[in-house]
């Protein structure tokens, strides 16, 4: 399974906190998609699962369009809720709400998803989609926040959140075995090498 964070947001450059809002590619983000897809077009893909949110689908899509597929969409997929914080800039965010950090804290405040809620939703959708395929290379296109809570599961802490930041359309190689996630690469940006 290649886990792909989605392609630049306005949002993202703009350094806000995008959560459940619906914000499309930016024109880098579109030329990030595009090159993730030339870099897939040989790989032996059989699925795409995405996020219903824009920015993950059409960074998806362009995939889809490369390889032939359809695109499976998945509301659990989608990234972190941050509820009032939803809009608001990562630089300001700790002096408006001192009183809470999202990524520590374990009780909800200003209706944020807890991390544990969000992660363990995020691995309960990868694994039903891995038991119900019958595809063995699935693509998963999703969020940054999301994506670094699974792979922070998945290896114990050695990957993934306060150890990672994940590029824009960056790949993440996993495999489920035994019941167990085996990660093997983490961020793999190669394809925006020379952008």
């Amino acid at each position: 399974m290649y886990l792909v964070r989605h392609g630049e947001t306005d949002w993202n450059a703009q350094r806000l906190i995008q959560g459940h809002s619906d914000i499309p590619l930016n024109i880098r983000g579109r030329e990030q998609a595009k090159r993730l897809a030339a870099r897939l077009k040989e790989t032996p893909i059989t699925q795409i699962c995405s996020s219903d949110l824009q920015r993950a689908f059409h960074t998806a899509s362009a995939v889809a369009d490369v390889l032939g597929l359809q695109i499976c969409q998945h509301v659990e997929l989608r990234e972190r809720y941050y509820g009032d914080w939803e809009g608001k800039d990562f630089r300001i965010i700790h002096e408006q709400y001192p009183d809470f950090d999202p990524w520590t804290d374990t009780e909800s405040k200003y209706n944020i998803e807890t991390y544990s809620d969000m992660q363990q939703r995020g691995i309960a959708c990868l694994t039903n989609i891995i038991r119900e395929s019958s595809a063995e290379h699935v693509l998963v296109v999703s969020h940054g926040g999301l994506i670094n809570a699974m792979l922070h599961h998945m290896s114990n802490g050695l990957h993934g959140t306060g150890k990672t930041k994940l590029v824009n359309t960056s790949l993440s190689h996993v495999q489920y075995q035994k019941e167990t996630w085996v990660v093997h690469n983490v961020n793999d940006g190669t394809h925006l090498d020379d952008a």
